[in-house]
């Protein structure tokens, strides 16, 4: 499975310096495993419910300084839409 990383974090970093992405990741795989026959229910729930935790976690709603950038903004994106609409991610 290839591992995508922002200039010097990947996912799994990122969960070390932030762990409610840990959290975030799981509860975005129990909604795909709900809803992955309907990707309209898959979209709202990503604008609804995970985007929102998502932006308050990462990018420059931060609390974390190395988290707090468009980079990792795009990259935790990335990662958890895919775990969203596919059930599975790049680890």
């Amino acid at each position: 499975m290839e591992t995508l990383t922002t200039n010097t974090l990947t996912f799994s970093d990122m969960v070390k310096l932030e762990p409610h992405l840990a959290a975030l990741k799981d509860k975005t795989f129990v909604i795909w495993l709900a809803m992955r026959f309907s990707r309209t229910e898959l979209q709202r729930r990503w604008y609804l419910e995970v985007k929102p935790q998502m932006c308050k976690l990462v990018g420059f709603s931060a609390a974390i300084p190395e988290l707090k950038n468009g980079e990792a903004y795009d990259y935790c994106y990335q990662h958890l839409y895919s775990v969203l609409m596919t059930g599975k991610a790049a680890s």
